[in-house]
């Protein structure tokens, strides 16, 4: 079905969806080119080590918009592709508050969480559009519309 999470997110061909939030993953296709993707699948072979995972949320008003949790299998490939569900979808209110409790969720439900990367919308978008990466991470963080938590140490690095 065009427009569907299973064609918007083929970061490899290994990798399986699961757990997709229908809002959610409507959200995402919205948000997602084909360029898009592809970015996000270099940043995840770039900074998520093997056997760990990643979770992203957008938030809109405070309240979660979007997200997108993958997990990276232990050749670093991406494993599996999911939104979040259960008490990890209702994250909302203060960003900061909100990371803490969606890595602890992932960190219980899917193991070890390298990066947690939480944005707003308006940030999210500005990135997905932007030629360079880590100075529109930068802007979001300097705006207080980012939180990264936990930061792997390469990213950490290029962000710097």
């Amino acid at each position: 079905m065009p427009g569907s999470a299973a064609d918007t997110l083929p970061l490899n061909s290994r990798f399986s969806l699961r757990h997709l939030h229908r809002m959610q993953s409507a959200n995402l296709a919205l948000l997602l080119t084909d360029d898009a993707v592809d970015d996000l699948a270099l940043a995840v072979r770039t900074f998520v080590p093997a056997g760990s995972s990643v979770v992203a949320c957008i938030f809109d008003d405070s309240v979660l918009w979007t997200s997108m949790l993958i997990t990276v299998d232990e050749s670093g490939h991406a494993a599996s592709v999911s939104t979040l569900d259960g008490a990890g979808a209702q994250a909302g209110g203060d960003m900061t508050h909100a990371a803490g409790e969606v890595v602890s969720w992932v960190q219980a439900h899917y193991g070890p969480c390298s990066l947690g990367f939480f944005v707003d919308r308006e940030h999210a978008q500005a990135l997905l559009r932007a030629s360079d990466k880590a100075e529109s991470v930068r802007a979001a963080s300097a705006a207080g519309a980012l939180v990264l938590s936990p930061i792997p140490p390469a990213l950490a690095i290029a962000l710097a």
